[in-house]
């Protein structure tokens, strides 16, 4: 198994989740993170902000090989769930379903399976994500386009997680009745650009959707769905959460979530749709 050392750096959010990626045939391939309680809500299973960062992750590896020597920037992601992932790994299968001149769209279907690597699982979810294609720069990140059926690691001596996910990365809680939650930039959270990461946005419209959801209901609801449209980069922060509350009923919420660069003029940077459940719900 390779090891990625080009990005992220050494302490980065994408290392310590220990994913890996396999890449099966052009145009498909296969990455896998195991399930630990540091990335579990506190009802014990994966946030599907974790899920969505391991689908970006994923989608990104599909569309820059299938634009190469172009690069990508996430334009869109939704992950749609119907059981929740408790134990074992959280394996996503994805394929390149359009590669245009313009968008790249990746199909993603999710699953829990046993560590083995050769169990497939239980389908638990399904994901949809569409990439704009960005022109060739001086400074695009060169791709070895032969790696092909290899599996490569994000995992080095010294990652993984001691604290939960979220502490780590610095998610904290502004406004917990409104779902306001604050992140600072940190290299720890940047992209290839130098933009917040992609899964960082994702956990912030899983988290501040799920405090809501919460705080409406008075039921320890997790966010079960979530689909985001991703609209600027964001390269000052702090990063900020506005939540409006579009339906609630006592075992369900939905929530529109914005993203803004509170040190770039609240900067609009993505909205998401986030639906809580029950765990009854999803059975």
């Amino acid at each position: 198994m390779a090891i990625i050392d080009d990005y992220p750096p050494q302490h980065h959010m994408l290392r310590d989740l220990l994913i890996s990626v396999e890449f099966e045939a052009k145009g498909r391939c296969i990455a896998r993170a195991p399930i630990v309680p540091e990335v579990c809500t506190d009802q014990g299973a994966v946030r599907v902000g974790v899920m969505a960062t391991l689908v970006d992750l994923l989608g990104g590896a599909l569309a820059v090989k299938a634009i190469y020597p172009d690069w990508i920037a996430t334009a869109a992601l939704s992950v749609y769930t119907r059981a929740r992932a408790t134990t074992g790994m959280l394996t996503a299968s994805g394929r390149v379903i359009r590669g245009g001149h313009t968008t790249v769209a990746i199909d993603v279907a999710i699953f829990e399976a046993a560590s083995d690597v050769g169990d497939s699982g239980t389908q638990i979810g399904s994901a949809l994500m569409t990439f704009s294609r960005l022109p060739r720069r001086g400074d695009t990140i060169e791709l070895d386009q032969d790696a092909v059926n290899t599996t490569v690691t994000y995992a080095i001596e010294g990652s993984g997680l001691s604290r939960p996910f979220l502490d780590g990365i610095g998610i904290s809680v502004v406004d917990e009745v409104a779902g306001v939650v604050e992140l600072e930039m940190s290299g720890y959270v940047r992209n290839s650009f130098g933009a917040l990461q992609g899964g960082a946005v994702a956990l912030l419209a899983d988290v501040a959707g799920e405090l809501v959801a919460r705080a409406c209901t008075g039921n320890h609801l997790a966010t079960s769905d979530l689909a985001i449209c991703y609209l600027a980069q964001g390269k000052v922060g702090p990063f900020r959460t506005r939540v409006t509350v579009i339906r609630t009923t006592p075992d369900t919420t939905l929530a529109r979530v914005e993203v803004i660069d509170t040190g770039a003029d609240d900067r609009l940077l993505a909205i998401a749709m986030n639906t809580a459940t029950l765990d009854a719900a999803m059975l």
